[in-house]
């Protein structure tokens, strides 16, 4: 029998931040649900970025699958990066198994859910959805009994001024409390919107997402952490009281969908921690001879060129800013380039491979060897304090398997604790920027988990990784789980009468709908989604 189930989604929170917040009883629905729930650490995907890990999340499978590795598809030789999107998902996603379950299926604000999917149910879109104000468009639709587009023009009613996506920018907005407030005005429209949707049409299936803690994190992280040196500083002071209503509205709407929903997952798709140095893989490779500028433009390796980088980043037009780094990719000479950095989300390394890319050079017979040498060098590399910085390599073939393998990087190299961040920039002969001043923080892998609902272990300690949310969010609803995901239901977080009553059962793996993978953003819309991006330091 089905019963409601819903997937709290938290993105980029992480147990070092919350549990100071639960101690202050600033989250007490937060703290009810991981006393009566089980709880822990949810591993990400690596890398370790929004893309792909939600969509593992709301798929159960891995990249390879899915085929989505960052925010956009293409790397420093494409003519063109087009954005990720809906359409560009290749395997079946949660309201997909739900469906074919006669469940219906709500999702709410789940990042790369533009443009919204035909189900059973609704679909409000999350991060890479183009439009602010009297610009929103497509942003979400109803399935029957209620088909049609009205649904937009009902949340705009409900929350007169909807903000599709919390904007932030990494590079200005540290130095006032001023995103916190905005943050707090659109945490508390989701909380209308959800409370509406659900008392209007309520699913048997709910995926939600909150994106308030990772722009907030990304900006003022380390005024956060109480381990941190900035945590005590005035600064800190100021804005973390902002900070703190903000985490204490999410946690009203935490409470809305424990009330609601029979069983409830908590999780995030990653954690995150201190942004302590950025670390130019161009500039290695390039010491290393694998990446090569052309002669005429090595002036812009000069330092007053590299300073007024991020200041064009801030200051330009969007019309100019979106091709300035497609034009700089433009200095790269590929006859003598055999390596270089992927898309920063990406944080991996391409080889410049003849037959795939299209200026390759590298013989395919050669690609092992050169694989195994970078990340040998990459291992043995010292840091600006003469410690090794990288922690470990992975190869593609690693992490990633399944018939969507055409957009990975070669090799994701995994820096010191995830506190030094990979950079693609071109114009940098030192291979690393000291970025420890400023409280700006970055992804780690540790996120977070709870499973509560009925037959749970109160207190129990689990360990998961993000791939496993769509299972255990079929079996709580008392679905059957698809055969051949990745992810498995987290049956550690269940007392064991439960699971002998009420084994784990599996059906045939849904099929997914045909998708349209062409983009469906005006130039316009990309250019703003890019923007958008580009604050968070993703482009």
């Amino acid at each position: 029998m089905t019963s409601r189930a819903a997937v709290i989604g938290l993105d980029g929170a992480a147990w070092h931040l919350l549990d100071p917040l639960i101690e202050a009883g600033l989250m007490p629905r937060l703290a009810a649900l991981k006393a009566k729930g089980a709880s822990g650490t949810m591993m990400s995907t690596v890398p370790t970025y929004t893309p792909p890990a939600w969509t593992s999340a709301a798929t159960g499978v891995n990249p390879g699958r899915h085929g989505i590795y960052g925010f956009v598809e293409g790397h420093a030789q494409a003519e063109h990066q087009s954005l990720s999107h809906s359409g560009k998902v290749r395997s079946s996603t949660i309201w997909e198994m739900a469906n074919a379950q006669g469940a219906r299926a709500g999702i709410y604000n789940l990042p790369l859910t533009y443009p919204p999917q035909p189900l059973d149910g609704w679909m409000v879109s999350g991060m890479m959805t183009p439009g602010y104000g009297e610009r929103q468009r497509g942003f979400a639709s109803w399935g029957a009994p209620h088909q049609g587009s009205e649904l937009e023009a009902k949340i705009l009613e409900w929350a007169p001024g909807y903000v599709l996506d919390i904007s932030a920018n990494y590079e200005q907005d540290w130095r006032d409390e001023k995103l916190a407030i905005s943050a707090l005005d659109s945490i508390r429209q989701r909380k209308v919107v959800l409370e509406r949707l659900l008392a209007t049409d309520p699913p048997d299936v709910l995926f939600s997402v909150q994106e308030a803690p990772d722009r907030i994190q990304h900006v003022y992280y380390r005024y956060l952490d109480p381990s941190d040196v900035l945590y005590d500083t005035p600064e800190g002071r100021t804005i973390r009281p902002h900070v703190e209503r903000c985490f204490a509205a999410m946690d009203e709407i935490i409470g809305l969908l424990d009330d609601w929903a029979g069983g409830v997952i908590v999780c995030s798709d990653h954690g995150f921690t201190a942004w302590e140095v950025t670390v130019h893989l161009n500039a290695l490779l390039a010491s290393w001879g694998y990446f090569s500028l052309r002669a005429g433009t090595r002036a812009m390796q000069s330092g007053a060129v590299r300073k007024l980088i991020p200041i064009a980043k801030r200051v330009l037009p969007r019309k100019f800013a979106r091709g300035a780094k497609a034009k700089t990719f433009a200095a790269i000479d590929w006859s003598r380039t055999r390596a270089f950095a992927s898309p920063i989300p990406q944080q991996g390394i391409y080889i410049n491979l003849k037959g795939r890319d299209r200026f390759g050079i590298v013989e395919p017979s050669e690609l092992a060897a050169m694989k195994a040498d970078i990340t040998e060098r990459l291992l043995s590399a010292s840091g600006p304090d003469g410690m090794p910085f990288v922690d470990r390599v992975w190869a593609s073939e690693e992490v990633f398997h399944g018939q969507a393998l055409e957009g990975a990087p070669d090799l994701l190299p995994v820096m010191r604790d995830h506190r030094f961040e990979n950079s693609d920039e071109i114009f940098h002969t030192d291979p690393f920027s000291d970025v420890a001043h400023m409280p700006r923080g970055v992804h780690h892998p540790e996120g977070i988990v709870i499973v509560s609902g009925p037959g749970v272990k109160p207190g129990e300690h689990i360990e998961g990784h993000v791939q496993d949310v769509t299972p255990t969010l079929l079996y709580l609803a008392g679905l059957k789980v698809p055969e051949g995901l990745d992810g498995n239901v987290l049956t550690g977080a269940f007392e064991n009468g439960h699971l002998e009553s009420r084994p784990v059962e599996w059906t045939d793996p849904a099929t997914s709908g045909g998708r349209d993978g062409s983009s469906p953003y005006s130039d316009e819309e990309e250019a703003m989604i890019e923007q958008s991006l580009r604050g968070l330091g993703y482009l």
